[in-house]
């Protein structure tokens, strides 16, 4: 019995190993059976997912290089945006500065009509004094006989006009003024009371009636006194370096012809003067004692040098500075209406034509100069400081303003 016991429990023990064997071998075909499945199923499938991925992952990149390509192209589009914005403010600020621009040409050009205008109706006007005028005195000439007048000192162009207006057209006619005639010409017609004599035309014209011939005689005359000059003072020149003298206010044409026979030519000799050479000068050309102090011709031909422009550029830069004056006070005038500003003792007819670019013409403006205006002045002029305050021009201005008003 026991024996049987033992051999049943045997064969149960047996039986269970077997069985686990069993599946123990059946759960590793189930493995191998598995894994074959995975190997032969799920590889491909992760391989196609792989791939995909790998597609994905280029397309991916292939995105990220054209958004970097669409970031740099909106970049550049920016930039370009900025630049077109700057370009159309820049051309908006051009076109305000044309307007401007042309709004100040129409500003313009209606005050030169205006002033046009002004300037035909003084004409006009001067035409009909003529009458007052004594033409048996002086002598009648047409326009086809015309003389170029300002080749007499103190006559320039607006002086010129005025004169060919009255049909005063030659030296001889000028040459031929009686005090009569004079005094009509300055105090009722021409304004500028008292230059005729200061600036003695008459003496200058009958010099300039002679005929070519004659001048040319005078001007050898001339020329045989330069030996008298002292040229290792004020400097030798030629013909060549000439410049135009008849810049400096004071020589006129016939003036400047005299001084070339002396050859003197340059604003740089006449710098040069000292009060010998100036009696020297004076005298070798016949000219009028006094006039070359007074006419300031040295400061005129330092100040040409010092600048290193013409007159007329100087002149014009003058003139951009009037915008410092309040004319609502000074009051406003135009160059017909212009005084003889020379009869203000201090004021050379250099001084004058500086004054007149700043539009500044008659006596009743200069009497109402505030001391910010002398001082303004004085700075624009380039005169020495004190010299307005010095020679009194405000209440010289103030008393000639008077005699004009009662003598109106």
């Amino acid at each position: 019995m026991n024996t049987l016991l033992i051999l049943l429990t045997q064969t149960k023990v047996a039986a269970s190993i077997e069985i686990l064997l069993l599946l123990l071998v059946a759960a590793l075909i189930g493995y191998l059976t598995a894994w074959l499945y995975y190997k032969s199923v799920y590889i491909r499938r992760i391989k196609a997912i792989e791939s995909d991925k790998s597609e994905l992952n280029k397309r991916v990149d292939n995105l990220n290089a054209e958004s970097n390509s669409l970031h740099k192209n909106l970049i550049e589009k920016d930039h370009q945006i900025e630049d077109l914005t700057s370009e159309v403010n820049a051309l908006k600020a051009l076109h305000a500065k044309d307007v401007h621009k042309t709004d100040k040409m129409k500003s313009k050009n209606k005050k030169t009509e205006q002033l046009l205008h002004d300037k035909n109706e003084d004409l006009v006007n001067l035409k009909q004094g003529m009458h007052l005028l004594d033409y048996n005195s002086f002598g009648t000439a047409t326009e086809e006989d015309k003389d170029d007048l300002k080749m007499i000192s103190g006559i320039g162009t607006f002086i010129e006009e005025r004169l060919y207006a009255l049909d005063i057209f030659t030296f001889r006619q000028i040459s031929n003024f009686s005090a009569s005639d004079i005094e009509t010409i300055d105090e009722s017609i021409i304004y500028f009371s008292g230059r005729i004599q200061r600036d003695e035309w008459v003496e200058q014209a009958k010099e300039l009636v002679h005929d070519e011939e004659e001048r040319i005689t005078f001007l050898e005359r001339i020329r045989a006194r330069k030996a008298l000059i002292y040229f290792n003072r004020i400097g030798i020149a030629t013909k060549e370096e000439a410049d135009d003298l008849t810049s400096i206010s004071g020589i006129g044409g016939w003036i400047n012809e005299k001084l070339n026979a002396l050859e003197i030519y340059t604003f740089r000799q006449i710098s040069n003067f000292t009060k010998e050479d100036i009696e020297i000068v004076t005298e070798a050309i016949e000219y009028f004692p006094g006039r070359i102090e007074r006419d300031e011709w040295i400061y005129q031909a330092k100040e040409l040098i010092i600048n290193e422009i013409s007159k007329p550029e100087l002149l014009k830069r003058i003139s951009v500075m009037k915008s410092r004056f309040y004319y609502d006070r000074l009051g406003v005038a135009h160059r017909h209406h212009a005084n003889n500003l020379t009869l203000i003792k201090g004021i050379s007819l250099w001084i004058e034509e500086k004054l007149n670019m700043l539009d500044i013409y008659t006596f009743s403006q200069i009497s109402k100069l505030t001391p910010t205006d002398v001082e303004t002045l004085t700075e624009i002029l380039e005169i020495s400081p004190g010299r307005i305050d010095r020679d009194q021009w405000i209440s010289q201005a103030r008393e000639l303003a008077k005699k004009k008003l009662s003598a109106v």
